[in-house]
């Protein structure tokens, strides 16, 4: 749970809504679901032994890239101690703050979310309506995400309106080769509409199959909310990110060139399916990419580099944090799932 929003005074409600939040349904009660979790814990255990596994994270890992639980840990010990590091920095600078204020006190996790606020506030301030003018949707979308594809790939994007739609807000394009040969339909579904679920994804309506003949036909799907008729859509910059990233699952559809369809696109292993849309994403702040489709969309002004660093600083802020967090879930999953089916602990003993 986030405290970033709550009063700095007083500090005793930010303690009681951070302890709440991490000890919710293990308290006792109808909620507590501590018995489910040994009990799945307990069944996966069972279920890798049966498969000749000796835990259930070797059973999990095995058909990943990472191949053992032996190289995630290597991996997990590489990235700890700058991560902690950095979250130590980090520390330091929020706790600089605390005694600025005259707060007489150390930082606690529950201090974490409201002064990291305050600090990112002081050092990169800025209004996220500025650069907005500046990623409007088409632009991004055709001298942006499609233009990075064609100088990578050499892949172009002919808008096909004769093809029926499944809505009147979406866009469809044939994807060509070079030599003009099909590659794949693209379909563009980014405004929100009741309908639609949130967030953001990549659907393989028809998937690409050597056995069956098939082509790929693919579909990014956003929420972007849809403005008044006659205004331009303006994106934010986490949506602009997130149609690069949505882009490299599509592209991941569209270079499939398997036998069977059980295997196309992004039916790959887990820790593998999200490099190529992370990959993706950097060409959104690469600068030749960037500088040919960050332009007010008024005046053809091109987005301005002081602005431009303060955003990506201001995205890389607290990153130390971030990463032990995630660092330490993985490793927490990690260790529950090495245990054997009587290492399982009670539910009672569950913490």
């Amino acid at each position: 749970m986030s405290t970033s929003s709550l009063p700095a005074r007083p500090r005793a409600l930010r303690q009681r809504l951070f302890e709440t939040s991490i000890n919710r349904n293990s308290r006792g009660g109808e909620f507590d679901n501590r018995e489910v979790i040994a009990k799945i814990a307990k069944v996966r255990a069972e279920r890798a032994a049966l498969l000749g596994y000796a835990h259930h994270a070797a059973l999990q890992i095995d058909e990943q890239t990472a191949g053992s639980v032996e190289n995630v840990l290597r991996l997990m010990a590489q990235l700890a101690p700058p991560a902690v590091a950095n979250a130590r920095k980090e520390a330091a600078d929020l706790q600089a703050v605390i005694d600025a204020e005259g707060g007489g006190f150390q930082l606690q996790p529950w201090d974490w979310d409201y002064y990291s606020e305050k600090v990112r506030a002081a050092r990169y301030a800025f209004d996220a309506a500025q650069v907005r003018p500046y990623f409007e949707m088409n632009r991004v979308l055709e001298d942006g995400v499609f233009y990075a594809a064609t100088q990578l790939f050499g892949i172009t994007f002919h808008e096909r309106t004769d093809l029926p739609k499944y809505h009147d807000d979406t866009r469809i394009f044939e994807v060509r080769n070079e030599d003009g040969s099909p590659v794949a339909l693209f379909i563009v579904d980014w405004y929100a509409r009741p309908s639609k679920r949130g967030g953001a994804w990549a659907n393989a309506y028809v998937s690409q199959s050597g056995l069956l003949g098939t082509m790929p036909v693919i579909a990014n799907h956003l929420n972007v909310p849809k403005p008044p008729a006659g205004e331009p859509t303006l994106l934010t910059n986490d949506e602009v990110v997130t149609a690069f990233h949505e882009f490299g699952h599509a592209l991941h559809g569209m270079f499939s060139q398997v036998q069977y369809p059980r295997f196309a696109g992004t039916a790959v292993a887990r820790d593998f399916v999200e490099f190529p849309s992370q990959v993706n994403e950097m060409w959104a702040t690469w600068p030749a990419v960037l500088s040919h489709f960050a332009k007010h969309y008024q005046t053809g002004e091109r987005l301005p580099a002081a602005l431009l660093e303060k955003i990506q600083a201001a995205a890389k802020f607290n990153e130390g944090y971030r990463t032990t967090e995630y660092l330490a879930a993985t490793l927490l999953d990690l260790t529950w799932h090495q245990l054997k089916a009587d290492e399982v602990p009670a539910a009672d003993q569950v913490l």
